[in-house]
Parts: C-alpha cells; structure tokens; sequence
C-alpha cells in the first residue's frame, strides 16, 4: 500500500483498501479512522511535492464518499519529518483534507509531531480547529502524557477553549514500564490535567 506511488495499481489498490477500511469500521460500529503511515506516503525520489500530493489525495477520494455514505470519519495525521517528507503539519494537513470538502475528512492532531512545529501546540489546536477529529496525547520522549517534559496544561485548556469533545487517546512508542502501568499512569495525568 502507498497513497503517491507513482505506480497507478499500487495507487488503485491502496484506494480499494482504504475503502475497505471504512466498511470494516462501519460493519464494526466504528465512527473513526486514523491514518498515519509514515513510510506508505513519502515522496519517492523523482516524484515532485505536487504530484505526490495530486495522487494521495486521489487515492483518498472513493474512501472519502464510502466515508461519508457509511458515516465514518477518517483522520489523516500530519506526522514530523523525521518520520516523512510528506505532510508535516497541521496546516498542510488540513489544506490537504479540504481538497475533498467533506465533514467526513479531517485530520488528527497528535502532540509528538506537532512539538516539530515552529507553533506553541495550543496555538497549532486553536488554528486547527474544527478541522481535527481525533487527539494523540503522547510525549516527545515516545511515551504517555506524564511521562516527559511536555507540558499538557495548555493543552488542555486549548482543546476545551475550542469545544473539542473527542477523543483524547494515548499513543506510545516505548514500553518499558509496561502496559499496566503506562494506563494507568497517563489516564491519571490526564484526568489530573483535563480537571
């Protein structure tokens, strides 16, 4: 799968796929769809920005119809450059999602990638609004929300200044405490933090 190959099959199938998804979730009573893959939507070398652009949100555009038919959203994540060259903030990721001027695409906002940007991440949640559906509490050290250096006070209060009612989950990269204890301890921060 590869939303800006520059092969048209991959292309086809990675859109077929993406439609799938939507009836999967639907079938399952799902409401979201959060799509980040990072190594599935770099620019392959010899693909201009724009094309790779034209051709991600082609693949998108049947997925986003199914979406809309099936009442499902789907997230698209703006994610660092450290992890693609392909969509890296919030702002591109929501001209991006607008292309389709559909309710049913938006974006997820996701506190590790948008501590890439120049933006504090409250001002990023304040622009962003109401273009994103889902939230990543995470922290830039690969681990939950309390367990490094960033600061989700106003964060919180961003998210609330806005109105944002979704979800808040938490997104992990380094287990070393454990399940148990990386639950339990981000769910009493945010709770802590969300007061």
């Amino acid at each position: 799968m590869y939303l800006n190959h520059p092969d048209t099959a991959v292309r086809t199938r990675t859109a077929k796929y993406f439609c799938d998804l939507v009836d999967f979730c639907a079938d399952l009573g799902g409401k979201i769809i959060v799509v980040g893959s990072p190594k599935q939507r770099n620019i392959i070398d010899g693909v201009s920005p724009q094309q790779a652009w034209d051709w991600a949100s082609a693949t998108f555009r049947d997925s986003v119809k199914r979406a809309e038919d099936r009442g499902i959203t789907i997230c698209f994540e703006p994610l660092a450059p450290v992890e693609t060259n392909f969509i890296n903030t919030a702002a591109d990721g929501i001209r991006f999602v607008r292309e389709h001027n559909s309710p049913n695409f938006k974006i997820i906002l996701d506190v590790k990638a948008m501590s890439s940007e120049s933006k504090p991440i409250p001002q990023i949640i304040r622009e962003s609004w109401p273009h994103f559906a889902y939230f990543h509490a995470n922290d830039v050290n690969l681990k939950g929300p309390g367990f490094g250096d960033v600061d989700f006070k106003p964060i919180a209060a961003a998210l609330k200044e806005v109105g944002y009612n979704g979800v808040v989950s938490v997104e992990v990269f380094k287990f070393e405490e454990g399940a148990e204890v990386i639950a339990t301890k981000s769910i009493e921060y945010l709770k802590r933090t969300f007061a």
